[in-house]
Parts: structure tokens; C-alpha cells; sequence
């Protein structure tokens, strides 16, 4: 009995050791990892950075110059575009709201659209890349510090032919920044293609013009998340970043959510009225249905105009008082637009305009209505010759939805002349 309680006492004991033993072993705080701290150094911006390249440049007359960081320095911006989707890769693009630039990344990842980031610029070496103005070897964790994120960059809005029309490396504030333009589509030639060629992983280019027939390259890489879907056959607005390769401007896609063509293309629209006067006859008065050929003040009218080859309506004038309106049947609105063309020649104080009415009873009387002037292209001329052609250019009709009658008003004061040609009336929605 004495001998099973001396070994239990014993255990006891033995047990209370190694309690102490092992608890004054452990540690009351976790050791954490030696903090990688990157100093600042002279703060530059990116164009600060465009300027000492430039110095460099002109300096050695060399396409392949390079400037080498040597003293701490840092450069604070916005990534605009990271390489998540695919469409980059161990690449980045980053602006601080002025400038913009690319980040040649030792590694893919770790930046992302909407980091506000520290670059830390010692060692690292400032170039050019077939036109785009790079930091080289950017290693994300030894020249990068987060200094927060979800910034978004609002886009600049411009034309094509603001980014096509610069040259020179500081002449160029657009390049590498996130840009928007707006009423643009891409080419028919492009319709029914993908952004790029996934299958085969094919960098491709597709053309995107405006109205006027400026062009600018859209670049997709085969590796982009987005490479197999359909480019979109409308027309509206695109949000980008704006690249420079090899002398050519380029817009590279963030996400096919920032192409936003929900709009019809150039030139597809319905027709809600048009009046191109094929058949009228030659030199006699105006009297198609549903139109009024008014004569407020004095005795011309309007008149067809038809060689056989081309028609339209014409009025001239007689040296004496006159006001003579031209209008349309009544046709709804509702937000549609209008264009029309006009010509005039022999030009001595007479005039031509045109108004729209939502109170006019299509009854001749034309004064009795309420008539708002249309701000539109006239054509006029010489007092000794016809002038060319003008278009009108394409006129809202919006804050006028309903019925409403459109006209062209004819005036001369006594001793005035003149004459005008109106044709391809065209009311439409787009």
C-alpha cells in the first residue's frame, strides 16, 4: 500500500516538471517577419518623368535611350489597368490624373485597377517601348507600396481625332491615360468577328470609327478573358486606355462592360418623314398632299424643280415684299431628329428658315401658329451666282415630341432678291 503511494506521488511530481518545463519554453508574443520598409525619397510626377526622359533623348538622339534611377525617389499615381483580365501581361498601366505611364512588371499580379500606389524609383530604369514610355523590372514588392485602393480614375473625354493628331513623346497627354469616346462604332468590314483570336491565342486589331470617318485601332490580345466574344454592331461610346505602338494609336479594353454600343449604327434609322421630290413637276406650284404652299405676303410660290436628272423645290424672288412658307404634313416627333438640304444663289437680303410647330392647324394661316426657328445650316451665295449645297446638319427634335408641323419660310423686304433650293427633307429616329 505505502509502495502504490510513493509511485503515484512520484508521477505527480514527474508531471509538474514537465508542466514547467515546457510552459517556460512557450513564448507570450508570436515573432513576426522582418518589415520590408521602402523609403520615398524625392517625390517626382509622371511628368516629371516624361521630362527627364525627354532630356535624355535629345540628348543621345536614340530611340533606345535609357535613364537609370540611382537615389531614393519615388513617383505616387493610380494603376488604370491591371493585367487581371489577360489583356496585359506582367504589365500595368498607372496615371496620378495628368500623365500616364506603363509599369514593365518582373512578375504578373498584385497590382490592380484602382490601387493608389507608391513606385519606388532607385534602380529601376526609365525607357521607351515601340512609343510607350515604361518603368522596367518593376518588382512588386521591392518598388511598390499600397497606399490604398478602389480609386477610379475618371475617364477623359476626346475624339479620335484628338488622340490621332498629337506627335512628340510630350506631345502626346493622352498616351497610357484612361480615355472615353463617345459616337463611335466599328467598321463593317470588322461586324461578326471576335475581339481577338482565342482559339489559335492571336493578338488582333479592329478598326473603330466615328461620323467623319476617323479611325483608331482596338487591340486584344488572344489571351484576354474576352478574346472570343463578339465585338458589338451598334454604336455608342467606349471607355480605354490609350496606347502608342510603333507610330500607331491604340486603345486597349479594361472590360467589354466599358463598351457600351447599344445605339444604332451611322445612317440606320427609321423614317418618320422624307421628301426628296422624285416626279414633281418642273416650274409648277408646290401642291403635294397634306403639304401647304402659303403665300402670306405676296404672290410667289413655291415651285418644282426637275431636269430629269434631279429634283427639288425652289422659290425666287421679284424685287418686291414677300413671305411665302413651305410645310410639311404633320408628323409625330416623339424624339425624332431632322436634316435637310439647301442651296442659295442671287442673294440680295432675302432669306431663308426654318421653324417647327406643335399648334399649327395645317390649314393654310401659317401666321396664326406659334412657329420656333430651328437652329440649322442655310445655304446662301453670291449676289451673281448660286453657292453649294449646305447640309442642315442633324437637328434635335426632342423638346418638341408630338404632332408638329416643320416649314421653311421665304422672306424679302421690297427691293430684295434671292433665291433658294431646299430638297432631301428627312425626319427620322435613330
Amino acid at each position: 500500500m505505502k509502495v502504490n503511494q510513493l509511485l503515484r506521488n512520484s508521477k505527480i511530481a514527474l508531471l509538474s516538471f514537465l508542466v514547467i518545463s515546457v510552459s517556460s519554453c512557450i513564448h507570450n508574443e508570436f515573432e513576426e517577419p522582418p518589415t520590408n520598409v521602402i523609403p520615398v525619397g524625392k517625390v517626382y510626377t509622371i511628368q516629371d518623368l516624361y521630362a527627364i526622359y525627354d532630356s535624355v533623348y535629345f540628348a543621345e538622339e536614340t530611340e533606345s535611350a535609357t535613364y537609370k534611377f540611382t537615389e531614393d525617389c519615388s513617383v505616387y499615381a493610380v494603376i488604370s489597368m491591371d493585367d487581371k483580365s489577360g489583356n496585359l501581361y506582367k504589365s500595368a498601366y498607372m496615371q496620378d490624373g495628368i500623365r500616364g505611364i506603363n509599369l514593365h512588371l518582373l512578375s504578373s499580379g498584385g497590382l490592380y485597377e484602382g490601387d493608389s500606389v507608391q513606385i519606388f524609383l532607385k534602380d529601376l530604369v526609365l525607357g521607351k517601348y515601340s512609343g510607350m514610355l515604361q518603368l522596367d523590372s518593376v518588382d512588386t514588392d521591392k518598388n511598390v507600396v499600397k497606399v490604398a485602393t478602389l480609386r477610379d480614375i475618371e475617364p477623359e473625354v476626346v475624339t479620335i481625332s484628338d488622340l490621332i493628331t498629337y506627335d512628340g513623346i510630350l506631345g502626346r497627354p493622352y498616351i497610357g491615360r484612361i480615355v472615353k469616346i463617345d459616337n463611335v462604332q466599328f467598321q463593317d468590314k470588322e461586324l461578326g468577328k471576335t475581339y481577338a483570336d482565342a482559339t489559335n491565342l492571336i493578338t488582333e486589331n479592329r478598326a473603330l470609327e466615328n461620323e467623319y470617318g476617323d479611325t483608331i485601332v482596338v487591340r486584344t490580345s488572344g489571351y484576354a478573358s474576352f478574346a472570343d466574344q463578339k465585338i458589338p454592331e451598334g454604336r455608342g461610346s467606349i471607355i480605354a486606355l490609350a496606347g502608342f505602338y510603333n507610330g500607331d494609336w491604340q486603345l486597349l479594353i479594361r472590360h467589354v462592360g466599358e463598351v457600351n454600343f447599344n445605339q444604332r449604327r451611322f445612317g440606320d434609322y427609321d423614317t418618320v418623314l422624307f421628301a426628296g421630290f422624285d416626279g414633281i413637276d418642273n416650274g409648277i406650284a408646290v401642291s403635294l398632299t397634306d403639304w401647304e404652299n402659303y403665300q402670306q405676303i405676296g404672290s410667289i410660290s413655291w415651285l418644282g424643280s426637275n431636269n430629269g436628272e434631279s429634283a427639288t423645290v425652289r422659290i425666287a424672288g421679284n424685287d418686291e415684299a414677300n413671305t411665302t412658307w413651305l410645310i410639311t404634313p404633320q408628323v409625330a416627333i416623339n424624339g425624332a431628329k431632322l436634316k435637310f438640304s439647301t442651296r442659295g444663289g442671287f442673294l440680295t437680303g432675302a432669306t431663308l428658315k426654318a421653324y417647327i410647330s406643335n399648334d399649327y392647324d395645317g390649314q393654310g394661316n401659317a401666321e396664326n401658329a406659334t412657329w420656333t426657328e430651328l437652329s440649322a445650316n442655310i445655304g446662301t451665295g453670291p449676289v451673281s451666282s448660286f453657292g453649294a449645297w449646305t447640309e442642315s446638319g442633324t437637328i434635335d427634335l426632342a423638346s418638341y415630341n408630338g404632332q408638329a408641323y416643320i416649314a421653311f419660310k421665304y422672306v424679302t423686304e421690297a427691293g430684295q432678291n434671292g433665291q433658294f433650293y431646299v430638297d432631301d427633307i428627312l425626319v427620322f429616329n435613330e
